[in-house]
């Protein structure tokens, strides 16, 4: 029993000694005490850590511009710094750039969380993985530089920023996710060398400008769909409440009506087509039907269009889908959310969009 008890207790020491401390070693970079954790002693890794326990997580004193080494030196060893650890910076209110090293690979859980002055992060030249709430709270955020072998950007992480307005994809990313998750976001730049995508006045497309992929939540004023452009993808415009006038090109075949269900400042739509789009099914009929938050909004089409464009504009409220396919789901649409024939302007030209 004896023994028992003293394996207990030695237990109990060894936890509470773990709780005590976070990291293994500190360093003093540019002034500024950072602390790590050894990952692997075998491969001479390290991650930036925090001070305290896990249970009370010292507010880190770290201000200013913070550049984190590639490699810290902890007695006769020198470590790469692999990781940035979760909860590493929470709650650091004064810290307001980060600089990250390229052998940095992952960013932890919570990592910068509640970093309400963090305007600024330049990130390593490859894909960083990122972990839940990495920066949860840092409403600050407005300027990212991304590497330039990043592949895959994913926008989630950013979500809480209150002053992100642009972002620039790198020329080697093939995948972009979440363009939507930031409600800020105003305008989306690629680099010309990228072989998947282009930009045009701040939207997304592909390379060829054909698809457009989204529009920033913030978009402001006058969408012009790029000439050429004939398939908008489902949510593409969806969620972008500032966007005023729509001009849509001739090119254009696919387009959903939802996408404009949520403009509550549009007041104009202009159609360049001589043939209304099939935007809408009712019982896997395909119809024109445009869904607005603002049911007075002007729509412009060629003159020798508008008979068309009138007889074929659907004005009776149901149940609609975006797809012919059965399973579609089905919208419920209301008469409040219908434009009406006459709306419909019909246009000698449209210098006046030009």
């Amino acid at each position: 029993m004896k023994k028992i008890r003293l394996l207990i207790s030695m237990a109990c020491i060894g936890v509470s000694t773990l709780i005590a401390t976070a990291h293994d070693f500190t360093a003093t970079i540019d002034g500024q005490k950072i602390y790590f954790n050894i990952t692997s002693k075998a491969r001479q890794t390290a991650e930036v850590t925090y001070k305290g326990s896990i249970a009370d997580v010292r507010i880190p004193e770290t201000e200013g511009i913070l550049e984190i080494p590639a490699k810290v030196k902890h007695g006769k060893v020198v470590y790469s710094v692999t990781k940035i650890g979760p909860k590493a910076f929470s709650g650091a209110t004064e810290l307001t750039g980060v600089i990250l090293p390229s052998s940095v690979k992952e960013i932890g859980d919570f990592a910068f969380e509640g970093c309400t002055a963090l305007s600024k992060v330049i990130f390593p030249s490859g894909d960083v993985k990122m972990g839940q709430g990495t920066f949860f709270k840092c409403s600050a955020l407005k300027d990212l530089s991304f590497g330039s072998d990043w592949e895959t950007l994913n926008l989630a992480p950013y979500r809480w920023s209150d002053s992100l307005h642009i972002v620039n994809i790198p020329a080697k990313v093939e995948k972009v996710m979440n363009l939507k998750s930031i409600a800020s976001l105003r305008e989306v730049n690629v680099d010309a060398n990228n072989a998947k995508f282009s930009a045009y006045k701040g939207a997304l497309y592909n390379k060829d400008y054909t698809i457009l992929y989204g529009v920033p939540r913030s978009y402001k004023g006058t969408l012009k769909i790029k000439e050429g452009t004939t398939d908008i993808t489902q949510g593409a415009l969806i969620d972008c409440p500032d966007i005023t006038l729509i001009d849509i090109p001739a090119s254009l075949q696919v387009l959903s009506f939802r996408e404009t269900s949520r403009m509550s400042d549009l007041e104009e739509i202009v159609f360049r087509g001589e043939t209304p789009l099939t935007t809408a099914y009712n019982n896997g009929q395909a119809c024109f039907l445009l869904q607005v938050a603002n049911p007075s909004v002007k729509i412009n089409v060629p003159k020798d269009a508008k008979k068309e464009y009138a007889k074929q504009l659907v004005v009776t409220p149901g149940e609609y889908t975006e797809s012919a396919q059965t399973g579609s789901i089905p919208y419920m649409v209301e008469a409040a959310s219908l434009p009406q024939a006459k709306n419909i302007k019909g246009l000698k030209n449209f210098n006046d969009y030009d």
